[in-house]
């Protein structure tokens, strides 16, 4: 049996970090035990500005003083973390920065995009995200854009997707399909997190489900709590099986530029500040999360599995799938 204090914990959504956050937030993931993680390279921002922001990583990867580096493989997540520095794995919030050329995607990955969600909350050219009224779908850019995704090796992520832009993805996947960041809406009625029929479908790929610490995602509490987080955790673990958890915090320190830049709609965000959960307001904090779970009654294995492993299996099966 595993001991979950020797778990390789990964972030499925760390979206604060980047080159120029490292040397403050380096210390806090540390504390808490995280190791890799997901980071969100870009969302709505144009071809030359991503372009820019990946080689950003790239160049924090050639400097050993930075305390990262780049992966584009779980081999190399593994041995980045044994070497004692954090695993970054690049992941899109979004397809905009490949514009209407589905030879984008070749591109990125080739730059080392690993994760890519192909909507972020409005409508874009390859589908409808999650706060589109209209719900309309993949496109057919949309669905050429997921194939492909598929076919070089990157993992689709429906965190923020509309529904049916979901159930699109979900009926013409061809390897596991993962949420980075999203929770039950049957725990919390927000269009953000995923119904149960999607829960069903991703665990049917064989894909996770990141537990999102976001606060009006985990409930409509004002100040929400880490036990309240985990009420997504055994719902979603009584439905499809805890080997579907993974953890993606959505940790990030935004302000009002930043609410009117990503045109966040206050029914579903609250304006910044946010009221982080209580027992997981930061990076630091994510040391809880282990003996929570064993609090709620998850083996030693399963707490294992949520913490990082789940989320490893997955990738590695999505990446080599691509090869």
């Amino acid at each position: 049996m595993t001991d979950p204090t020797d778990a390789l914990c990964v972030d499925g959504c760390a979206a604060g970090i980047s080159p120029r956050t490292l040397k403050g937030e380096l210390p806090r993931l540390r504390a808490g035990g995280v190791r890799a993680a997901l980071v969100t390279v870009a969302a709505l921002e144009t071809t030359e500005v991503a372009v820019s922001a990946v080689n950003a990583w790239w160049r924090a990867d050639a400097r050993p003083e930075t305390g990262a580096r780049v992966a584009t493989s779980v081999a190399q997540v593994r041995s980045i973390v044994a070497g004692g520095d954090l695993a970054a794995i690049l992941h899109f919030q979004g397809t905009m920065p490949l514009g209407n050329d589905i030879g984008m995607v070749d591109a990125f990955h080739r730059m080392g995009v690993r994760v890519m969600q192909p909507t972020y909350n409005h409508a874009g050219l390859v589908g409808d995200g999650c706060l589109e009224e209209r719900d309309a779908g993949l496109t057919g850019l949309g669905r050429d854009v997921v194939r492909r995704m598929q076919e070089v090796g990157i993992a689709v992520d429906l965190s923020h997707a509309g529904e049916r832009v979901c159930h699109d993805v979900l009926d013409q996947a061809q390897a596991p399909v993962i949420a980075t960041h999203a929770n039950a809406r049957a725990v919390c009625a927000s269009p953000r997190n995923l119904s149960d029929d999607v829960i069903d479908k991703i665990a049917a790929t064989g894909g996770v489900i990141g537990l999102c610490a976001f606060p009006s995602f985990v409930s409509a509490d004002p100040v929400p709590t880490l036990d309240q987080l985990l009420d997504h955790a055994v719902h979603v673990a009584e439905r499809v099986g805890p080997q579907h958890l993974s953890l993606g915090t959505d940790f990030i320190d935004e302000d009002e530029d930043d609410y009117e830049y990503f045109g966040y709609d206050e029914r579903y965000y609250p304006r910044p500040p946010w009221s982080w959960p209580t027992g997981l307001a930061w990076w630091d904090e994510v040391r809880n999360v282990g003996p929570a779970l064993r609090g709620r009654g998850f083996a030693d294995d399963e707490v294992t599995g949520i913490l990082g492993e789940n989320l490893l299996r997955v990738l590695g099966a999505t990446w080599d799938a691509g090869r």
